[in-house]
């Protein structure tokens, strides 16, 4: 395993010195010394799911009987079945905004934290750490950053559980309550000098305090701290609390090869963290962690041990006979144990085979009732596939009724997941300040790409700026203003997100009765259900990309986005022809605006006119009533030819 604190070259940490190296060797060995029979029995646990399951007296006693040994494995496929169960039960890691404002970028966030789960390949990781927990009771993991290029990535490493050590008095299942834990590794002499240089003497420390420990950390050197022969010294990666902090440091019996210090590794409140999670199954009183297998050992003897004696009796016969009734006592033995055997009894002289039926038969009923016993412990039938249930919640039971057993060790497997993905993020969020490019391949056809801390320029802005108010901006490539970065987006260090699992619907296949029954409906009236209904109530892995498939009409991707832009090349044709078109009207309003002047002014100049001509007229009316008016007077101006009367 790769040292989960070589980060630390690189952070500037500043060493301390005030701790006694005699300290933590101390609590290593107390580590050891109390999970002794702890470490004894997760041995012979791991034996049993291997099929080594007889002790050296037991082959020697078959051996003698000329019987072969038969081992019936029944550990092995239950904690299959279980690790079989556990892998269809697995859920992504989903990133869940805090503030509303983040909706978009906790998106982000998912993303990228299952990318590192890819990368470091966390399926098979995590299948290993179920393995550990379901067998020995224990699985661990680090969560560290390591340079790569210049640059740090975020690294998930398996801890085996023989590799892994704790604080022997913590009794919390994900050791939370710990004052120390760490990693045992076994390195040849020259590795251990070109990773730690400068520190020879302290490596070569290790042969003198050499001790005839048989314990599980041996890599298989039966000894403490060195192995002179092989050249191999033990090496521990350990962290520990140190005033109210978690502090690390590696170290061998000879001294320090790193100097102890504050954790490089810190949450989102900036708080040093460890970087090792581990989890337990199970803890009897005196804290040891066991798993699944423990509770499987005595009925799983009893079957190897009824059914080897099952098949002593059957090829055995017991005989009665008087003192002188054969010649040879050992050829009649081996006569009887022949399935077409011959002997030859003197002549009135007792000899008799001694049936044994009942006696086997007792046998192979006890064989059979340990067997029912190891199958009804934890997985059954129904959680295997091949129960039949009158129906799916009749099943269902089935299912929940076998997993009770296991409950608490599925919850300790789920934590210790979360656990993993929450510090992942935790690393993300510190170390990828850069911009970044994330592969996404939730869609099984296409694989999408998805920038974190990417720098957002004034151009940028402004152009998304005007997109938004339906306005038309060209940039100047060439202005320097332009390029000034003003912002980041998906910038992942300043967003607040909360790590959950999704977990899936307990009622698993109550789900998969339901949607027999909506399948049934949609062929009876295919036009009253749509499709879109049955791929959301399925239990498809990809029905999310489906369901988007089919709201864009099997458009692929691509071609939706070139669609896109030819709709907002569309929309900004459409803006300037109505800008232009609002420059017409303007100018033709002007033009009208300009005729209308016109016609009034003429009307103006009419009216003046026939107002004068009405003035005109006026006058002449005036005269020609005055002139009329003097003709009419006879004193004045009689009119020639008489007068008129009556006018």
């Amino acid at each position: 395993m790769a040292d989960a604190v070589e980060i630390e070259v690189a952070m500037d940490a500043h060493p301390v010195t005030d701790i006694d190296v005699s300290d933590l060797c101390r609590q290593f060995e107390d580590a050891f010394d109390v999970s002794e029979q702890e470490r004894a029995l997760a041995e012979q646990c791991l034996d049993y799911y291997n099929n080594d399951q007889l002790t050296d007296e037991e082959l020697d006693a078959l051996a003698k009987r000329g019987q072969p040994p038969v081992i019936s494995n029944r550990i092995g496929p239950k904690i299959d079945a279980l690790l079989g169960y556990e892998r269809k039960r697995r859920r992504d890691p989903k990133a869940y905004p805090r503030t509303p404002q983040h909706a978009d970028d906790a998106d982000s966030v998912t993303d990228a934290v299952r990318f590192v789960c890819d990368e470091n390949k966390f399926d098979q990781i995590r299948s290993a750490g179920a393995k550990d927990l379901l067998i020995q009771g224990l699985c661990a993991a680090t969560v560290v950053a390591e340079l790569k290029n210049g640059k740090p990535e975020v690294r998930i490493h398996r801890v085996p559980w023989d590799r892994y050590y704790r604080d022997p008095y913590s009794r919390e299942p994900d050791f939370s309550d710990a004052s120390f834990h760490g990693v045992v590794l076994w390195m040849d002499e020259k590795e251990a000098q070109a990773r730690f240089p400068g520190h020879e003497e302290q490596i070569e420390g290790c042969y003198s305090q050499a001790a005839n420990l048989e314990d599980t950390y041996g890599d298989r050197p039966k000894v403490a701290w060195g192995d002179r022969q092989r050249k191999r010294v033990r090496v521990l990666q350990h962290r520990f609390v140190h005033e109210g902090e978690w502090w690390t440091c590696v170290f061998c019996k000879g001294g320090f090869l790193r100097e102890p210090q504050v954790s490089p590794y810190v949450d989102e409140d900036g708080t040093p963290v460890c970087d090792l999670i581990a989890a337990s199954a199970n803890i009897d009183r005196e804290n040891r962690r066991y798993g699944a297998v423990k509770r499987m050992l005595s009925p799983q003897d009893e079957i190897n041990k009824r059914r080897s004696k099952a098949l002593h009796l059957l090829n055995s016969k017991q005989i009665i006979a008087e003192r002188g009734a054969v010649d040879s006592v050992a050829e009649a033995r081996k006569e009887a144990a022949k399935p077409d055997g011959y002997m030859e009894v003197n002549q009135g002289m007792r000899f008799d085979f001694v049936e044994q039926n009942q006696l086997i038969a007792g046998q192979f009923e006890l064989l059979q009732e340990s067997k029912n016993e190891i199958d009804a412990s934890g997985v059954n039938p129904y959680i295997e596939g091949d129960g039949q249930a009158p129906s799916g919640r009749a099943q269902e039971l089935m299912v929940q009724a076998g997993l009770s057993e296991m409950s608490g060790l599925f919850e300790a497997l789920k934590h210790w997941n979360w656990e993993v993905y929450r510090q992942v993020w935790y690393r993300i969020r510190q170390f990828w300040t850069e911009q970044r490019w994330v592969r996404v391949t939730d869609d099984p056809r296409n694989v999408r790409w998805v920038a974190v801390n990417q720098p957002i320029t004034r151009g940028e802005l402004l152009q998304a700026q005007a997109e938004e108010a339906g306005e038309a901006f060209e940039a100047d490539p060439n202005d320097p203003m332009m390029q000034e970065v003003v912002g980041m987006r998906n910038q992942l260090s300043e967003l607040g997100v909360d790590i959950i699992l999704e977990d899936g619907p307990d009622t698993v296949t109550i789900q998969a009765e339901q949607f027999d029954k909506l399948v049934n409906l949609k062929r009876a009236d295919p036009n009253a259900i749509p499709t879109e209904a049955i791929i959301q109530a399925s239990d498809l892995r990809n029905k999310e990309q489906i369901l988007k498939h089919l709201e864009s009409n099997g458009i692929p991707e691509q071609v939706q986005q070139q669609m896109q832009a030819m709709q907002q090349a569309m929309q900004q044709l459409q803006q300037q022809l109505q800008a232009a078109e609002r420059k017409i009207h303007d100018k033709r309003v002007d033009h009208l605006i300009d005729a209308m002047k016109v016609d009034i002014d003429r009307a103006k100049l009419a009216e003046a006119t026939a107002s004068d001509r009405a003035d005109a007229s006026t006058d002449r009316y005036k005269a020609e009533t005055e002139r009329i008016k003097a003709l009419g007077n006879p004193d004045t101006n009689p009119p020639p030819g008489g007068f008129f009367n009556g006018r």
